[in-house]
């Protein structure tokens, strides 16, 4: 057991000479048994060992009693130990989070604590092929993808599981064999968890009746998965270099990642999603697939998802953006400069610039006005006085609809003058029989111009 477990933490790295490692202790099988095993790897390697026990303020005189044998059994071994305690039940009430869900923001808020304080470098956790294999089922119920059928990793940044290679008869055993006492949570008997339903109802089906090796057969399939998956997401890293890129406060998903093969597609949107969004808490399977099937639908379609962001796809991209309250979508830019001069026309030539237009002064019948567009303004877009509307103009040459709800328009009540850095109407363009010419330019409207 200890040759074995001992080789699994040099496999991934997780301890080095000179690491602080905090070890979460509850006074169970598990976390008494990696604590023993910790002791005894430092006669090996060279690190600092330190506990921290939670109290969840859960079970009464049962909590109490798991803190005072980890508080004993740390003063036995010379190990720095600290308890923290938590209303876990008022923080679930006040959270809206499960007892199961509380409990785990209160442990890892205590370790974050500790290492804060003690200068601490990892967490070592006791979960163990059980653990894995519980996991896998509860997700593959639920119907969950590669990632989630992973199960439990080894080393997540500063978190190591060095008991991950065990099952929990081994970790019994060897407690057993040390003469090592260890205590029982009655919660987790409880059938009224998810998680315990599995540990005591399903798993035990599974191994008695089907294949008393199902534990460490599931657990060897996780990691199997656990390699696809890192493997999918350094292709998905590549692919998100090519594809994925940010324009003006918002992300452009090149319309060319959806001709890759489909669980490509999902494994960049999955990871720019969960950059996009601090994490994928709340981000599932069906979102990232109403996001692959928006791409294949035509352009001004919306995709809301959670943590405020919003999906549109625009002509050859999908646009992605995260909304903040009380704040703009898009950040706003610099206003242009306007500057208009009139003068007498005697046949000068016109000049050809995006920003810099001229129209024939007396054809105006009402006070200009700039601004963006609104029902029924409108274009004349030929010589014989064919008129369309500027939603439909813009939509013919692809400007995005965001883009649409922000362009500047020179308007002559509901007649636009000029589309700014775009066309002119054909009813105000100088022609031979123009007197006076107004010149309109706008500066900072481009960074060329």
């Amino acid at each position: 057991m200890e040759n074995k477990v001992f080789a699994y933490i040099r496999q991934y790295h997780m301890i080095e000479d000179g690491d602080r490692i905090v070890a979460g202790v509850s006074g169970g099988a598990d976390s008494v048994c990696l604590l023993a095993l910790l002791k005894e790897y430092q006669k090996q390697t060279d690190f600092a060992l330190g506990v921290v026990h939670v109290n969840h303020q859960i079970r009464g005189e049962e909590a109490r009693r798991d803190a005072d044998y980890v508080d004993r059994l740390c003063r036995l071994w010379k190990i720095p130990c600290r308890e923290y305690s938590y209303p876990v039940e008022q923080m679930a009430k006040e959270g809206h989070m499960t007892l199961e869900e509380a409990g785990r923001k209160a442990r890892y808020d205590a370790f974050q604590r500790f290492m804060e304080e003690w200068n601490g470098d990892k967490v070592a956790l006791a979960h163990h092929q059980n653990d894995v294999a519980e996991t896998f089922l509860y997700h593959l119920a639920r119907g969950s993808g590669i990632r989630g059928l992973c199960g439990i990793r080894p080393v997540r940044e500063r978190i190591i599981r060095p008991l991950l290679g065990v099952e929990r008869k081994e970790i019994e055993n060897y407690l057993e064999q040390k003469g090592i006492k260890y205590l029982t949570d009655s919660t987790n008997l409880c059938v009224d968890y998810t998680r315990n339903k599995i540990r005591h109802q399903v798993l035990p089906v599974l191994v008695h009746d089907i294949n008393e090796q199902t534990i460490s057969h599931i657990a060897r399939t996780a990691g199997m998965l656990l390699e696809a998956d890192n493997f999918l997401d350094e292709l998905a890293g590549k692919l998100k270099e090519e594809y994925v890129r940010e324009e003006k406060g918002r992300i452009r998903v090149s319309k060319e990642l959806f001709q890759e093969k489909e669980i490509l597609q999902q494994y960049v949107l999955r990871r720019t999603l969960g950059e996009l969004a601090g994490g994928l808490k709340d981000i599932g399977a069906d979102h990232i697939r109403s996001l692959m099937d928006l791409a294949k639908g035509g352009s001004g379609k919306l995709v809301s998802l959670p943590g405020r962001i919003q999906g549109e796809m625009e002509y050859q991209a999908l646009w992605l953006a995260k909304r903040k309250k009380g704040e703009a979508e898009l950040p706003e830019t610099p206003r242009p400069a306007w500057s208009w001069r009139r003068f007498s026309y005697e046949n000068q030539p016109i000049p050809e610039k995006k920003y810099t237009k001229w129209f024939d002064y007396d054809k105006i019948e009402d006070s200009l006005n700039v601004r963006t567009r609104r029902p029924g303004d409108y274009l004349v877009i030929n010589a014989s006085g064919g008129r369309k509307k500027i939603k439909d103009y813009l939509i013919d040459c692809k400007v995005p609809r965001r883009e649409r709800e922000e362009l500047l328009l020179l308007a002559d009540g509901s007649h636009i003058l000029w589309v700014v850095g775009y066309r002119i109407s054909e009813y105000y363009k100088v022609t031979q029989e123009t007197k006076t010419v107004l010149e309109v330019r706008v500066e900072g409207g481009n960074q060329h111009e």
